[in-house]
C-alpha cells in the first residue's frame, strides 16, 4: 500500500466514507490507534482507514502537470479514445 501522507500532508482533502458521508479538511497525519491505521484531519479528527471509501486531494485539482491528473488516469484516457 502506498503511503500518501508524505505527499499530501498539509493539503486540503475530501474523504468519502462508506455509507455516503463525507469529511473534508487538511491532512495532518497518518497514525495507528490500538494497531488500527487512521488518518488525521485538521489536527484532531481521526478516521480509521477501514471506514474510508476514497480520498481526493482537492487542493491538487488545479495543480499543473505532472501533479494532476495522476499519470495513470492520463494513460487510461488515451486508451479509451482509440
Amino acid at each position: 500500500m502506498e503511503d500518501y501522507t508524505g505527499k499530501y500532508k498539509g493539503e486540503q482533502v475530501e474523504v468519502a466514507l462508506f455509507g455516503g458521508d463525507y469529511q473534508d479538511g487538511v491532512l495532518t497525519a497518518y497514525c495507528s490507534v490500538d494497531e488500527v491505521p487512521h488518518i488525521e484531519l485538521n489536527g484532531h479528527i481521526l478516521i480509521p482507514l477501514q471506514n474510508i471509501a476514497s480520498l481526493h486531494c482537492t487542493s491538487r485539482c488545479d495543480a499543473p502537470e505532472p501533479d494532476w491528473p495522476p499519470r495513470g488516469f492520463v494513460e487510461d484516457e488515451r486508451e479509451d479514445d482509440n
